[in-house]
């Protein structure tokens, strides 16, 4: 049997994610700060003190860039997905850091000595500890970790990811007499490129806020908009029906985008909010609708399971099935009305799946899931 067609939105990303998850022990997936604290050495080249794989991600499309203030990482992350085709997000050095990796080594300075018969022999007179860490900022490490896990198959699609800003220090101790400690020592520091430094290189539109809105056309809308089928599903939740229904997804996104990018920018304020007041209860409209649906399609493949009689059950299948139960009855006869059934038992199977492909499915699916929606 054939398994489902693998979601990837972008390549770059979804091959490292994949690399990253599948490195994870379950151990370490028992520590949400362990997994964040993976998550930054895994992304952070040593040797050249940069991201991991730089010109491969700067050559990547990353619709969308996020400066993430201290607030909800999954509500930002869930909110940019539905219009962004790679959501990138990223904190700023102004939050504190946390040492992903760390490194100390010994250097040794010889000096040649007479020994007391007059032979010339080598020994040490001066030791330097150096000590290096590589730190990444982030308001908290083990919030980090769990929307790493939680963010997981968003990841591996590559539709979403987070870019570490990394610093990096250096310490030594120099000591000036193997068997004295009291040598001095010096601290060094260095900033590795910051993420807006990252994507300003690599040519790509980005926008970053602190406490307010993105200014974009797309972004501040559906950062503002009132969405409780999204805000009242968790972000493991969205993140699998986002990928397990990606074709119904990716028409959803595509009706934001257009919808956002056709408000008028000058709108003032009062009219942008009744704009968006009607997109939201379109939305609501389009969910009831697939829900109807679904619950016709039920009703038709009860009908047939059934088995009843054509005469008893005519009123019913004619206000569910409607004109085409008609032409069915016309076609078929009295004396081939057996047939009839067959027939709304193919479009009974078929309905679910080609509501699937709906844009409003996908909705429709986050709202079920939604602990504020009742179905």
């Amino acid at each position: 049997m054939l398994g489902r067609k693998k979601i990837i939105q972008n390549p770059t990303v979804a091959k490292h994610m994949t690399a990253f998850f599948s490195e994870l022990t379950p151990e370490d997936r028992r520590s949400s700060r362990s997994v964040g604290q993976a998550y930054g050495a895994f992304l952070y080249n040593s040797r050249k003190r940069e991201l991991v794989d730089e010109k491969r991600f700067s050559a990547s499309a990353f619709h969308v860039g996020l400066g993430a203030d201290a607030g909800d990482l999954g509500r930002l992350t869930k909110r940019g997905v539905l219009v962004a085709d790679s959501l990138l997000v990223a904190h700023d050095r102004s939050f504190p850091q946390h040492t992903v990796a760390a490194m100390t080594r010994s250097r040794s300075v010889l000096d040649s000595a007479s020994g007391p018969g007059g032979e010339s022999h080598m020994q040490v007179c001066a030791v330097t500890e150096i000590s290096e860490h590589v730190a990444m900022h982030c308001p908290d490490l083990d919030g980090l970790g769990r929307w790493i896990l939680d963010a997981e198959p968003l990841l591996r699609a590559g539709l979403a990811w987070y870019l570490p800003t990394y610093s990096w220090g250096r310490e030594s101790w120099n000591v000036w007499d193997v068997n004295d400690f009291s040598g001095g020592s010096t601290r060094e520091a260095a900033n590795v490129p910051s993420a807006l430094d990252f994507l300003v290189r690599s040519g790509r539109v980005v926008e970053e806020y602190d406490t307010g809105p993105v200014k974009s056309q797309i972004v501040r809308p559906v950062l503002q908009f009132d969405l409780p089928f999204v805000d009242g599903v968790d972000l493991l939740d969205f993140s699998k029906l986002t990928v397990h229904e990606f074709a119904s997804y990716a028409g959803f996104r595509g009706f934001l985008r257009q919808t956002f990018l056709e408000l008028d920018d000058a709108l003032n304020a009062v009219e942008s909010e009744r704009e968006l007041i009607k997109i939201g209860l379109r939305i609501e409209d389009e969910i009831r609708g697939i829900q109807a649906q679904l619950s016709a399609a039920r009703r038709k493949r009860a009908v047939a399971v059934t088995g009843a009689g054509v005469g008893t059950v005519g009123a019913v299948l004619v206000a569910v099935y409607g004109p085409a139960f008609q032409s069915a009855l016309t076609v078929l006869g009295a004396a081939g009305a057996g047939g009839v059934w067959g027939i709304i038992q193919a479009a009974a199977d078929n309905g679910r799946h080609s509501l699937r492909q709906d844009k409003w499915y996908y909705v429709w699916a986050l709202a079920r899931k939604s602990s504020r929606y009742g179905f």
